[in-house]
């Protein structure tokens, strides 16, 4: 019984640890230019901000964002449906 509860702490401290690095990950930001077009991106792939000619291009920043999530799920769902029949495999 007591074994078990060591192992809570443990996985306890691994998921603070988790959430620590998602939050340092989403907060960094990479910047990246190319000519007149500037994009900076959050670490975990979430477009911050768009400039062309450093005129700030709100609505393509969202419209990339809204994209990138819709491939996201659509991995997801694709993943998902692959890892079902991979465990009919086993069974």
């Amino acid at each position: 019984m007591l074994d078990k509860l060591g192992g809570i702490g443990s996985k306890g401290a691994a998921a603070a640890k988790l959430v620590m690095l998602q939050r340092r990950i989403s907060k960094k930001k990479i910047v990246h230019e190319e000519g007149d077009v500037k994009v900076i991106v959050s670490g975990d792939g979430k477009v911050k901000r768009i400039e062309v000619a450093g005129e700030e291009m709100k609505e393509l920043s969202k419209v990339v964002n809204q994209a990138i999530e819709r491939a996201q799920k659509w991995a997801a769902s694709e993943m998902q449906g692959m890892m079902g029949d991979l465990g009919k495999m086993f069974k």
